[in-house]
């Protein structure tokens, strides 16, 4: 995949936000935002994201084969033009279809995720582009190794990039995971603990996790289920890890082949520990 940085980003400004939605291509923001009460919502347009700091990446088979060029808002941007509440640290993707995504302040700032607001010069109200079946809009968050190069060793990376986003949560980290962090997932032994870290940043974006935590709800598969699997029979649900389909062949789940024993060890160790409380 090649990459080529055509413009760079301009100073920062701040975002305008509405209570009513004008069409759906406006972004929701919820969450931890300034002046905002607890659980409403807000609204910025596509017009008024495309008046941010902005910058012309071409990207070779980003969504189909050749090179498209995006222009593209990065998150950090995006984070600068938002009246951030104190104690905010990270933005949670909601997507149409049930999906997520969550993006860290630390991944933020290392990564350099961005948002897509045009593919070869139209937006999404122009959209799928050619070549394309599935209508990725309204908005892409996507990260290129190419940009950052780190980002080819990330090891769910696949996992930040969703497309069809629709909702973005200005969140507290600790805040919305509370609840794997405290009880049972309180001071976890290293391999647990890096089996949460797969889970917030893979599984979670499917699934919903214990106690109200962030997650997505394409998969519609309480945590207690997934526990239970995972605790009655390791290799079973290993497997079904990397392949669904070579045992559920009607299964919509990806496959995730490039995960270890270690790996898939550590998810286990961290899933089935709640069962200890």
């Amino acid at each position: 995949m090649a990459l080529s940085l055509i413009a760079a980003a301009a100073p920062a400004r701040a975002l305008e936000l509405h209570s009513q939605r004008s069409s759906k291509y406006d972004l929701a923001l919820t969450g931890k935002i300034s002046g905002i009460p607890a659980g409403e919502t807000r609204y910025a347009r596509w017009s008024e994201l495309r008046s941010l700091p902005t910058a012309k990446l071409t990207l070779d088979g980003e969504f189909v084969g050749g090179p498209q060029v995006l222009t593209v808002v990065f998150l950090d941007d995006l984070w600068k033009a938002l009246p951030v509440a104190a104690g905010a640290d990270t933005l949670l993707a909601s997507c149409g279809d049930g999906y997520a995504a969550v993006f860290t302040s630390g991944f933020i700032a290392t990564y350099r995720p961005f948002l897509v607001l045009e593919i070869d010069g139209k937006g999404p109200g122009d959209w799928p582009p050619k070549g394309l079946d599935y209508n990725p809009g309204p908005y892409v968050i996507t990260v290129s190794a190419n940009l950052v190069p780190a980002a080819a060793n990330y090891r769910d990376l696949e996992h930040k990039k969703p497309w069809g986003v629709t909702t973005l949560e200005v969140a507290s980290y600790r805040e919305r995971y509370r609840a794997i962090y405290s009880g049972s997932w309180d001071a976890l032994p290293p391999p647990a603990a890096d089996g949460r870290e797969i889970w917030v940043n893979s599984c979670a974006s499917c699934h919903q996790g214990p106690g109200g935590i962030f997650g997505g709800t394409k998969a519609g598969r309480p945590f207690e289920v997934i526990a239970a699997y995972a605790g009655y029979d390791r290799a079973f649900f290993m497997r079904y890890v990397r392949d669904p389909k070579s045992l559920v062949p009607c299964a919509k789940m990806e496959p995730h082949p490039k995960y270890g024993d270690s790996d898939l060890s550590n998810l286990i160790a961290f899933i089935t520990a709640g069962q200890k409380g």
